[in-house]
């Protein structure tokens, strides 16, 4: 429905412009004609006519005025305006676009008649001198024959000229009534685009009402969900550590000796009530964190310190996952200003994803040390490394990557996630190089004590892979 109201509002859209552009168009056309037709009156071929027409009777009374005693001229007067008669006569012959008014009618051979005349008369006006009445007379009557057929041929301009209006004027007729049509398309298109768009508005309204009451049942849900896990993970960690310390106990002997094969079975249980009591730990942390609970006590603290106890505590995981653990610390020590459990929660993390993820037999390499302003750590594996396919969802929750049914490497997926919350509590950041079948160096930077880090600044030597 959403995409059958974009169709139309787009073809509403298109219909305007195109017919605000037709109508831009017409205007312009109209304007053109308008102004032909103001042209044809000034300049055009009736007014031509017409002039050559009153010029050859200025002439004639010209020369009716020399003989004239009431009203008498000169022959200068005569000479200038049979000067004008010819240039009018020239300006008939060409026309207005290289071709005389009313050409076709009988009317316009009055033209090449009066252009002979005026070379065969030229030298007798040119000659006529103030009180030659005889010469004056013989020039009247030359000229005044072609007063009528001057007159005829005006009226066959005017005639042709009437014709060409009234087809202009039946185009203007014709373009005024296109105009008011596609005005009115126009508006009617726009009318509909207003509806479509009131319509599209109350959609969109009903829409972001309805995503609104979703999100709040959402909310209202993800809530429920996360104090069921958080019920859940505390009602569950009791018993747990109930069974994880009869396990511990039986283990030691406490509770008499054990064969071999209940030994064996006993083993089992305490890791595995182990990784039970880290998934549930990794669960509460989450949720915490999600709800901003997590609790944080900031103190001067040694990172090098912190990294030491982290690989310390876990020691015993270094044994049973068949990798070692190799720590290069400064001897200097690196002040910041931080929770140093939570920083030995997210080591502790770093190392667990390290050793899980490496081959038996070989080496985890833990460093920390100064760089620039802040206290970096490394955590450096040879293992089978991040694929390209899952390098942007490392941080993401509950994310391995392996995510089959069958995956080798057990957890929640909630380390990274955790380790990244953390770090960024501690206005650090984290990031990571990997190839796959190489390994992997997660790398983690905190600022040093009463030490701001410079907005964006990374450090050149080490490309960001994925930035928190």
């Amino acid at each position: 429905m959403n995409a059958r109201f974009k169709a139309f509002r787009w073809t509403i859209v298109l219909t305007i412009l195109v017919t605000l552009c037709m109508i831009g168009i017409g205007l312009v056309s109209l304007q053109s004609q308008l102004d032909e037709l103001s042209s044809n009156k000034r300049s055009g071929p009736t007014w031509i006519a017409n002039q050559m027409e009153f010029e050859l009777l200025r002439f004639t009374q010209s020369l009716a005025r020399f003989t004239s005693e009431t009203t008498p001229t000169t022959a200068e007067n005569v000479r200038f305006r049979f000067d004008i008669l010819w240039s009018r006569h020239a300006v008939a012959e060409d026309g207005q676009a290289g071709r005389p008014a009313a050409a076709d009618s009988e009317a316009a051979t009055v033209i090449a008649a009066l252009g002979q005349e005026l070379v065969r008369q030229e030298p007798l006006v040119v000659s006529l001198r103030d009180g030659d009445y005889q010469t004056a007379a013989t020039l009247f009557q030359a000229f005044a024959q072609y007063l009528d057929p001057a007159h005829e041929y005006t009226l066959a301009a005017k005639d042709e000229q009437a014709v060409a209006d009234l087809t202009a004027r039946t185009d203007l007729l014709f373009m005024s009534q296109l105009m008011v049509y596609l005005s009115l398309a126009m508006g009617v298109a726009s009318l509909l685009l207003a509806v479509l768009f009131f319509v599209e508005s109350r959609f969109h309204e009903k829409m972001s009402s309805e995503n609104a009451d979703l999100l709040e049942k959402a909310k209202i849900a993800y809530k429920a969900k996360s104090q069921f896990i958080s019920t859940i993970s505390h009602e569950l960690r009791t018993p747990v550590t109930s069974i994880k310390g009869t396990l511990g106990l039986m283990r030691g002997g406490l509770l008499g000796e054990m064969g071999p094969k209940m030994r064996r079975m006993v083993d089992i249980a305490h890791d595995n009530s182990d990784r039970l009591a880290a998934l549930i730990n990794d669960i509460l942390d989450f949720e915490k964190s999600e709800a901003g609970e997590l609790a944080y006590t900031f103190l001067p603290i040694d990172l090098a310190d912190v990294v030491r106890e982290a690989v310390e505590a876990n020691r015993g995981f270094e044994a049973r996952q068949g990798v070692r653990l190799r720590l290069d610390a400064s001897e200097d020590a690196i002040p910041i200003k931080g929770d140093s459990f939570r920083l030995v929660q997210l080591v502790s993390n770093l190392l667990s994803n390290a050793m899980k993820f490496s081959h038996k037999g070989h080496e985890v390499f833990v460093t920390v040390r100064r760089v620039g302003h802040m206290g970096r750590i490394e955590v450096q594996d040879h293992g089978v490394g991040i694929p390209d396919a899952f390098k942007d969802a490392v941080f993401d929750r509950f994310t391995q990557a392996d995510g089959s049914n069958t995956r080798k490497v057990g957890g929640t997926g909630l380390g990274m996630s955790i380790s990244k919350a953390i770090t960024e509590r501690h206005r650090g950041r984290i990031w990571f190089q990997s190839e796959v079948n190489v390994g992997t160096t997660f790398v983690v930077e905190l600022p040093l004590l009463d030490i701001e880090p410079p907005a964006l600044e990374l450090v050149q030597d080490e490309p960001l892979l994925a930035s928190a």
